[in-house]
């Protein structure tokens, strides 16, 4: 079985078990309980904070790549890339996106799927901060609090070898290392680490650093928020503090294989993660549909508005998994 086909099957099968896992022992009749609680008119405002959010991350995104790249830009190729991520399986919605700014800016494919590479590694970065920051040390249990440590000291790490990255002849060294071997994935992977390497070089002053993790912090802080206004809206009771860390978990835990649109895997992470806070099972799932829907539909009809627009056919962001 291709890498790519097992990925997917495993992603089903993951989703499959964590939607059951998230729905056990829930009665409808309590979802509709919740529901009936429901403020709609706040929904608006979960949604105008998840635009916002997104706009953000385009900003960022652009200012990562320079080339005199615009935010309308990078806006447009990040929602061709989240719409692709919702619907098509083995999560190719990174380098789709990378794909349709090469398109619009003339630049190579490679430069500019390192450009996402980066502009994750930052929406890591500012997930980490946000979980440091909103770190609810006496209301989890050690295990969860363990693995944040451990988060964090991978946040350490991270930026330690992007510092690393940043230097010419330490990447020309692991570039060239790599080159020898004659793989094609290793030939591939050695030109990714020189394309990243220049985009590290321009970025790397402190204050260009501190600038994108601040941006990446606001963003998932407005994603947070929008998190919040759900929560507010089904009426259910739960301290504001803990909000911003519940958002930074669930958003980490998004990593993990599934099926496209992280059905389950989402379901399964709000329910658990509200579950510390000692939220109802059957409200933490109500949560979790609601908030996947504020986000998910109109990502996917300004994504799909887009992909007519760039004159994409499904069929061409298919073929990218081959050059991912």
């Amino acid at each position: 079985m291709k890498k790519n086909h097992f990925i997917t099957v495993a992603g089903f099968v993951i989703s499959i078990l964590l939607l059951y896992f998230s729905m056990k022992d829930i009665q409808f009749h309590e979802i509709l309980i919740t529901l009936k609680k429901t403020d709609y008119r706040l929904v608006l405002i979960s949604m105008l904070f998840i635009f916002v959010a997104a706009t953000l991350s385009a900003y960022k995104w652009s200012k990562i790549t320079g080339n005199n790249v615009r935010l309308r830009e990078t806006f447009v190729a990040l929602f061709i890339g989240l719409f692709i991520n919702n619907v098509l399986p083995a999560r190719i919605g990174e380098i789709a996106r990378g794909y349709v700014l090469s398109k619009k800016k003339g630049l190579s494919f490679t430069f500019a799927v390192s450009t996402v590479f980066v502009d994750r590694f930052f929406d890591l970065t500012g997930l980490l901060v946000i979980t440091f920051l909103f770190f609810p040390k006496h209301s989890l249990p050690p295990r969860v609090s363990q693995a944040i440590y451990i988060l964090i000291a991978l946040l350490i790490v991270c930026i330690i070898m992007m510092i690393i990255m940043s230097k010419k002849n330490i990447a020309n060294i692991i570039a060239d290392k790599l080159t020898k071997i004659e793989k094609p994935l290793f030939i591939k992977f050695a030109k990714r680490i020189i394309e990243i390497q220049e985009n590290l070089k321009r970025i790397n002053s402190p204050l260009n650093l501190i600038f994108f993790v601040l941006i990446s912090s606001i963003q998932w802080l407005a994603m947070s928020t929008a998190l919040y206004f759900v929560i507010l809206t089904l009426g259910i009771s739960i301290k504001p503090f803990y909000i911003p860390f519940v958002c930074a978990l669930l958003n980490m835990g998004l990593t993990v294989p599934s099926s496209p649109g992280y059905v389950g895997v989402y379901q399964f992470l709000l329910v658990y993660l509200l579950a510390i806070f000692n939220v109802p099972k059957s409200e933490g799932f109500t949560v979790s549909i609601l908030y996947h829907a504020t986000w998910y539909i109109p990502y996917n009809i300004l994504g799909f508005l887009f992909l007519l627009k760039e004159h994409l056919k499904i069929k061409e962001i298919r073929s990218l998994e081959k050059r991912g």
